[in-house]
């Protein structure tokens, strides 16, 4: 084999040598990205589940909730009359102090107008203090400021099935002659966040925030917040807690006479 030949040998050799580093190269960046795409789902799950937590955390506060029975108060606000047919909605913010002020919180309601169903909102303390959580420049809406996720709660009354008659009555309490308020079921819906693993708009996630939690009618062609998110590929997570809202009867045995 004359030398000619000996050298085309080798330069193929080299050639299929780093053919074949490239390839493992590629397969192994390929694996590494995949991995670190699971780690990431996982943290973002993880960081979601926390916030959503943490909102029902302060919600279910034995001394928030006795502090919120009040008219103005998260619980208190909803169950007036007026306000049964609304969604009491805030942001949960990790700029102010208080988890729960009614000046920064909205309405959101439903409505009837010409034939169509349409959206209502009331900013309780004006269109600068919605309760709604929209992302800008302040990253303010946040729940912490490394500006990753943010968590929106709406609070809202919510009637018994017919099929269950007075299965939210206390034992031996006469509904008529009890003289206690009607119980109410409390339905709370927090929803988290996050936008930096979208490539959806700000306007477009801002839009859907401002939206219901909750549709009753079946064929409405309101879209929630959670329909709203998915459609526009925004990864969130939404969990929803039930509870009993009314007055009980503590029975009190006085001690024995002397």
């Amino acid at each position: 084999m004359n030398k000619a030949n000996q050298s085309g040998s080798t330069i193929v050799v080299i050639m299929v040598v780093v053919v074949l580093l490239t390839i493992i190269g590629a397969m192994a960046m390929r694996g590494s990205i995949f991995g670190l795409r699971i780690a990431t789902n996982s943290q973002a799950n993880n960081i979601m589940d926390q916030n959503n937590d943490a909102s029902f955390y302060h919600i279910e506060n034995l001394d928030f909730i006795k502090s919120q029975l009040i008219g103005t108060g998260l619980l208190g606000f909803p169950k007036m009359v007026d306000n049964r047919n609304k969604e009491l909605v805030l942001c949960y913010r990790s700029s102010t102090s208080k988890f729960y002020q009614l000046g920064k919180a909205s309405l959101i309601y439903s409505e009837l107008a010409s034939g169509s169903e349409t959206v209502k909102k009331e900013h309780i303390g004006g269109s600068s203090n919605m309760g709604f959580c929209q992302i800008n420049a302040s990253k303010s809406d946040f729940v912490s400021g490394r500006g990753a996720a943010m968590t929106q709660i709406a609070v809202r009354m919510s009637g018994y099935s017919e099929d269950e008659p007075f299965a939210h009555y206390q034992i031996g309490t006469d509904a008529e002659t009890g003289k206690l308020e009607d119980t109410l079921r409390v339905v709370v819906t927090s929803t988290t966040v996050m936008p930096v693993l979208s490539s959806a708009t700000n306007k477009t996630i801002n839009d859907c925030m401002q939206n219901l939690s909750y549709i009753d009618d079946p064929d409405s062609s309101l879209q929630t917040v959670s329909e709203c998110l998915s459609e526009a590929g925004v990864p969130f997570k939404t969990q929803v807690a039930e509870y009993n809202l009314g007055q009980f009867i503590k029975k009190y045995v006085a001690p024995p006479s002397a």
